[in-house]
């Protein structure tokens, strides 16, 4: 993203006079940076209420398409609320009802992809990684911590179950694409040949879940790099470190078999069956 460099100086010049106008005389850089913080966030959080409100067309329609085919007709202007990284953001916007369904909608949130009272795709994704690390109460005052504002520990859990049941849907829809033979008759046609190694690990773990401790299996497909060894001793034989990356994980509760199937779909999509050798790095388990 590319800013006029004489307005940036000029939004930094006026951030800098409202903080010399509060900072005490005995403040350090703790507090300037703290100040800076709460201004930049405040004044964002302006800045997008009136990207918005100035996305709305100037003249007002009296009408607009409904989803049942009918027209919607303008009521008034209302108040709505988006949740942002930047914390809450109030906005004004035009509102219509159709009389047929009933159904009342704004053609601003529309246009931006905004569903009111909820939190914007960026500040859930925060939020979603955040709760994968983290119990959610302590996600949560994280995010305090770092956005500058309290966010629920039911919201940080709203966000990560949403990530999880999506992720569910799309290995769902992954096995069944993996054992349709028709698709895979489809993809067969398309493939290419990739030299070298592709490897994966498989384990388990059990983790508590309310009253009863589960095995989690884990699955992780990934590629090799080499790094030279360093020793101060004369070398033997081959020296060289593997290092892992490009690691994709695959996660679930499920008996062997069934987990079996995520490891062939999840194959199928990173096409493993492409490379010339697939290398497992597990242990003896025999689940495994």
């Amino acid at each position: 993203m590319k800013c006029s460099i004489p307005r940036l100086e000029q939004i930094a010049k006026l951030l800098a006079e409202e903080i010399k106008e509060q900072l005490a005389e005995k403040g350090g850089i703790n507090e300037i940076e703290q100040m800076m913080r709460e201004l930049v966030k405040e004044a964002a959080g302006m800045g997008i209420q009136q990207v918005i409100e100035q996305g709305e067309e100037r003249y007002a329609k009296t009408e607009v398409e409904c989803q049942c085919g009918e027209k919607a007709k303008f009521v008034s202007k209302r108040e709505a609320v988006l949740w942002t990284v930047f914390g809450k953001v109030g906005y004004q916007r035009r509102y219509y009802l159709c009389a047929e369904c009933h159904q009342g909608q704004s053609p601003l949130d529309q246009k931006y992809g905004i569903v009111p009272g909820q939190v914007t795709p960026t500040l859930a994704s925060l939020l979603g990684v955040l709760g994968v690390e983290v119990a959610f109460e302590e996600a949560s005052q994280l995010a305090e911590r770092f956005l500058l504002f309290r966010v629920s520990d039911n919201t940080v859990r709203k966000q990560t179950e949403g990530y999880g049941n999506a992720q569910a849907q799309t290995e769902k829809e992954w096995i069944e694409q993996a054992e349709d033979e028709k698709s895979l008759q489809v993809r067969e046609r398309s493939l290419k040949h990739r030299s070298g190694r592709i490897y994966a690990s498989i384990d388990g773990a059990h983790v508590p879940l309310q009253h009863e401790w589960r095995e989690l299996k884990t699955l992780c497909w990934y590629q090799v790099r080499q790094t030279p060894k360093k020793h101060s001793a004369p070398p033997v034989g081959e020296q060289t470190h593997l290092h892992a990356k490009d690691m994709k994980y695959y996660c679930d509760i499920a008996e062997a078999e069934q987990f079996g199937r995520l490891l062939w779909a999840t194959g199928i999509q990173q096409h493993v069956d492409t490379y010339d050798e697939i290398v497992f790095v597990s242990d003896g388990a025999a689940w495994i």
